[in-house]
């Protein structure tokens, strides 16, 4: 618990701490087959909905959320959506097919455009602010493969 916040809001848990443990257990045999994992999901599948700043972080779906960033650095929608395609709860829910809508509705020409990126990162080939990336366009292709 964090003292220097209110009871209010130490009654949240935080989405984007959420999505990063759901991306480690991925790799685990837990992997759609643990009811807390599904908990989890659920929570960030309702997060879609709520939409409004959550936890002592104040995590959103607001203007940020929305922009595609890669490589993965931040809670975002295309983290959003890559790590949930690989949980069997999200992969039919609504709001999960909403969010990956939203991805879909941002590409150019199938292909995943960077628009927000590190400042120290903005140098690097396959990360430049509004241009296509080969390398998130893979990671968008394995959110396809674990949908099929």
């Amino acid at each position: 618990m964090f003292s220097f916040f209110t009871k209010q809001k130490q009654m949240y848990s935080n989405p984007f701490p959420t999505l990063n443990a759901l991306d480690a257990f991925r790799f685990s045999n837990y992997l759609n087959r643990e009811p807390a994992l599904d908990k989890a999901v659920d929570f960030l599948l309702n997060h879609w909905t709520k939409r409004k700043p959550i936890g002592p972080c104040h995590y959103g779906i607001g203007t940020l959320f929305m922009q595609i960033e890669y490589p993965f650095r931040t809670y975002n929608l295309f983290v959003y959506v890559y790590v949930l395609s690989f949980y069997n709860r999200a992969k039919s829910d609504q709001r999960f097919l909403e969010a990956l809508q939203a991805l879909e509705s941002k590409m150019v020409e199938e292909q995943i455009v960077v628009e927000r990126v590190h400042k120290k990162l903005a140098g690097l080939s396959f990360c430049k602010k509004g241009e296509a990336s080969t390398l998130g366009t893979k990671r968008y292709q394995e959110i396809l493969n674990n949908l099929s």
